[in-house]
């Protein structure tokens, strides 16, 4: 079997994502604090981005977000110190309980995806509006499954 060609490290699809991301992290926190609001952070989206108006419990948000519950119950713990969500209990165990979002945490998301709309018009301006909509129709295709 022949040697693979690498690709260069910064050529890697890895690294071209994140790139993009952080593009739009970066403009996003630069924009929030212009508009002088508090800007998101990963416990936000991880919250906010998966929070519907009928709430949702703790397992249900890991498993939309992709993450474990017990890094979800430290992200709604901060935002529930920031007055962004609270909990409401359950008419069970205690983790029954549902996560909703308070105004102002609706507030803070509806600026949020208002600036993030923004930031993907510009996009769309820089690389075209067709190129943006092919980018989101790849990017929603189906991922591997886990082959460990």
């Amino acid at each position: 079997m022949p040697p693979r060609n690498h690709t260069p490290p910064a050529e890697l699809l890895v690294s071209l994502l994140r790139q993009g991301e952080r593009w739009f992290t970066d403009q996003l926190t630069a924009r929030m604090e212009d508009a002088g609001i508090t800007p998101m952070t990963v416990a936000h989206t991880l919250v906010l981005a998966h929070l519907d108006e009928a709430g949702a419990s703790t397992a249900e948000l890991a498993r939309r977000a992709g993450v474990t519950r017990q890094t979800m119950h430290r992200a709604i713990r901060q935002l529930t110190a920031e007055g962004l969500v609270y909990l409401e209990p359950g008419t069970g165990f205690p983790r029954t309980g549902l996560v909703r979002v308070t105004q102002t945490g609706t507030e803070r998301r509806r600026k949020a995806q208002d600036i993030l709309a923004d930031l993907e018009d510009e996009l769309g301006d820089h690389l075209g509006s067709e190129t943006v909509a092919i980018l989101r129709s790849i990017l929603k295709m189906p991922w591997p499954k886990d082959a460990r």
